[in-house]
């Protein structure tokens, strides 16, 4: 249990039965921030850009062999600093290297580095980088805002980056088809859009006249993140998860009653509710969710369960706890009628068992890595026979 003062999130009456629900309506913050994707390049090429900043955008387009980064990774290159990771080392030396000439160099357009990842570079892993360097200036500031608009809303989305000098467009699902003028090109943007992680390909369509970099073009897509996360309890481990998942490829809403035990800021992948009646985002949650229970209230914690395993279409319904505690909700879960089958999928307790300790912190790691390992199985392929 959370070490928090136990106290119900709604009055009883004094017959013992549960007091209507509250009808104060819930308070949220980061309500867009909630469908944007954990990563913020988009945001801080923004700021550049309304600060009347140059920069250079990189991505890597393509990959070939062992590499530290894989496609559809950025890197943000402006005068006062840098923004983001392409895997670090030599090769990210490099990259900012020839970056900067660039952005000396406002004249040039965009363009493709292949960068070989072999002991002439410094690096062991002996791999290749294809990257896409774009100045970014005022011109940007069109596709920027559109793309922004298209993250926020939680849907996939992705650039036509022309490297022969024409304007990049932004697209998603319903306007890939206007993105592009190829038919091989809106295909491989379709089949990117619908992955399961973001990334990016070179595409090249070539000439009549032979040359191979004709009509050549960067698709990078943006998906947003695979986890949706419900965590329930803002006491110390609450706090401690929030401010490891922040840093993870996940969307988080974070519940709880008590409004001065949230930060007074959070991650822009995670949204606070404060709420009386947080049965309500059981109900409300996307299928395939993830819900983590570790309230104030042991009596919450039960009430909380109960209403994730009547939902069955969860990807985890994981409770802070020990074997003792597991046992106890069991029973008072088979006493309330409650089936086996849905019983079987209360795990409790969480967290990788080889991380060791009760500290919130090592607690909060131990659980961010199993909720990593849960990426690719949806609610529809665990319960699959």
């Amino acid at each position: 249990m959370d070490s928090q003062i136990s106290r119900s999130s709604r009055p009883r009456s004094g017959g013992g039965k549960e007091a209507p629900a509250l009808s104060r309506p819930s308070h949220r913050r980061n309500t867009s921030a909630i469908a944007a994707t954990v990563s913020t390049w988009i945001d801080e090429l923004a700021s550049i850009c309304a600060a009347d900043a140059p920069a250079v955008l990189v991505t890597v387009a393509r990959t070939q062999g062992s590499t530290p980064r894989a496609p559809g990774a950025h890197l943000i290159v402006a005068a006062d600093g840098c923004h983001g990771s392409i895997g670090g080392g030599q090769l990210e030396q490099r990259a900012i290297a020839h970056a900067r000439t660039l952005l000396a160099d406002r004249g040039r357009g965009a363009e493709r580095v292949r960068f070989p990842l072999g002991a002439s570079a410094g690096q062991c892993c002996g791999g290749v980088m294809e990257l896409v360097f774009e100045p970014v200036g005022p011109a940007a500031e069109d596709w920027i805002a559109r793309a922004r608009i298209l993250a926020a809303s939680g849907r996939p989305w992705g650039r036509h980056v022309p490297l022969d000098g024409g304007p990049t467009r932004v697209f998603d699902a319903d306007s890939v088809t206007s993105a592009f003028d190829l038919p091989a090109q809106t295909e491989r943007a379709r089949s990117l859009l619908a992955g399961a992680a973001s990334s990016a390909t070179l595409a090249r369509a070539g000439s009549p006249d032979g040359d191979p970099l004709a009509n050549a073009c960067l698709i990078d897509v943006c998906l947003p993140p695979e986890l949706e996360v419900v965590l329930f309890g803002a006491g110390h481990v609450g706090r401690a998860l929030a401010e490891v998942f922040g840093r993870l490829p996940m969307r988080v809403r974070w519940v709880d009653s008590r409004a001065d035990q949230f930060p007074a800021t959070v991650a822009p992948n995670i949204e606070v509710i404060c709420t009386d009646v947080p049965e309500s985002e059981v109900r409300s949650a996307p299928a395939d969710a993830v819900f983590l229970v570790l309230t104030h209230s042991h009596a919450l914690d039960f009430e909380l369960v109960k209403a994730i395993l009547a939902r069955a279409d969860f990807r985890l319904c994981g409770l802070l706890g020990s074997q003792g505690k597991r046992a106890r909700f069991e029973h008072q879960l088979r006493v309330r009628g409650v089936p086996e089958g849905a019983i079987a999928r209360l795990h409790c307790p969480i967290g990788v068992p080889e991380v060791v300790g009760k500290e919130p912190e090592i607690i909060a790691i131990a659980v961010a890595a199993e909720l990593l390992q849960l990426r690719g199985a949806s609610v529809l392929h665990r319960l699959s026979p």
